[in-house]
């Protein structure tokens, strides 16, 4: 595997542990908070992360708006803690085989999403990383401000 590629998975793999440790903490009824009208509840929150991984991936491989409506409705887990949990590891494990054996050339090889961003294969495993951190922190704000909940770890080791 390519050394950076490596690097990154390595911070995805150590994000997503934090992530399962906030699961950890919470309850059933703990999914359905919603902190700000309008916007992710907990449990939405968490399932978007636990398909995120993959759906990142199918996005960079060209995946239409179609495509990812049909992805999700096929791939999120139920708003459940342990089928969450298990989703999570399950696509950040997909997202280290889909990875695993890409050479320079296929990282540098530029994607446009549907939307119209356009990025190397490597810029695109970036800009997972960065996603996963920007839900992670919404959700470690959501279980500090809005559930009192402290998981007191570090999110960054």
């Amino acid at each position: 595997m390519n050394l950076y590629c490596n690097g990154i998975l390595k911070q995805l793999n150590l994000a997503a542990e934090t992530v399962i440790s906030f699961i950890r903490i919470l309850e059933p009824a703990d999914l359905e908070v919603r902190p700000t009208p309008g916007k992710h509840s907990v449990g939405e929150l968490l399932v978007h992360l636990s398909v995120l991984c993959v759906a990142d991936w199918k996005i960079s491989s060209g995946a239409s708006l179609e495509d990812m409506e049909t992805f999700y409705a096929e791939n999120e887990p139920p708003c459940a803690l342990p089928a969450i949990e298990q989703a999570l590891r399950l696509n950040v494990a997909r997202l280290e085989q889909e990875t695993s054996s890409l050479t320079d050339e296929q990282l540098s090889a530029v994607t446009t999403s549907y939307w119209g961003a356009s990025y190397s294969r490597y810029e695109w495993l970036v800009e997972t990383l960065a996603h996963f951190y920007h839900h992670r922190g919404q959700l470690h704000a959501m279980l500090v401000h809005s559930l009192g909940k402290d998981p007191s770890i570090p999110l960054f080791a």
